[in-house]
């Protein structure tokens, strides 16, 4: 389990009121949006009688539960990118940017806020506070973790990606016990392999809860550092 937090409440006691009003929506949707991602990790890995055959009613019934939950997890993951380009279109860049350059809410998406920070002509001390969440919204968008949940997200609206069986069958357990699997699929170009449901729930969630967390702790640093050169 990684060790890493981000301070959300830190994030607003350093803004501005009139930037952490527009903003503080989006502080409480990621947190929301971290706390039902930890709720279903909690639920796929609770201990219970687990025994299953294979096309039973039961078994049918924690084939849609496994399914839920982790197009629910896979969701929740990708959509968490979207609103740390929310907060940092709030509290970053229209401060910065005349009203003709703003993004609207409806527009920001995580690319055009970082291409937005990379056009940014700063002081020393602002840009590189600036570079530093410009270089952690890259390592999120191009990590293999978060390639693959994106293309799992874009692909679920149109075809069940769920393997339709199981690969372990025990008499006590959790749903991780039980090793569904993720179809391969291709997406915009790319191949995604076979992927077990654990590796999504433990090792690509905790991934990338860590790399929103360090651009989370990297805008952070930003109106921590801006605060004090404003007193």
């Amino acid at each position: 389990m990684s060790d890493k937090t981000w301070k959300t409440q830190e994030l607003l006691d350093f803004c501005r009121k009139d930037l952490t009003d527009n903003a503080a929506v989006y502080v409480a949707s990621a947190r929301s949006k971290i706390d039902r991602i930890l709720f279903l990790v909690d639920r796929f890995t609770v201990t219970e009688d687990r025994t299953l055959q294979l096309g039973s009613a039961q078994f049918l019934k924690t084939q849609l539960e496994v399914e839920i939950y982790i197009e629910s997890i896979a969701s929740n993951l990708h959509s968490l990118a979207d609103v740390l380009a929310q907060i940092i279109n709030e509290i970053v860049l229209k401060p910065l940017l005349p009203c003709a350059k703003h993004i609207s809410s409806e527009k920001v998406d995580l690319n055009k806020v970082k291409t937005q920070l990379g056009e940014l002509t700063l002081d020393s001390v602002k840009d590189r506070y600036i570079s530093q969440i410009i270089d952690s919204i890259e390592n999120l968008s191009s990590s293999s973790e978060f390639l693959y949940i994106s293309g799992f997200v874009n692909t679920i609206k149109h075809r069940r990606l769920l393997n339709t069986t199981f690969h372990l069958k025990v008499d006590r357990g959790s749903l991780i016990d039980l090793g569904f699997k993720l179809d391969k699929f291709d997406y915009k170009g790319s191949h995604f392999p076979e992927m077990p449901c654990r590796s999504i729930v433990i090792d690509y969630r905790e991934k990338l809860i860590g790399f929103i967390f360090d651009i989370g702790n990297s805008v952070n640093n930003y109106c921590r550092a801006n605060s004090i050169q404003t007193v």
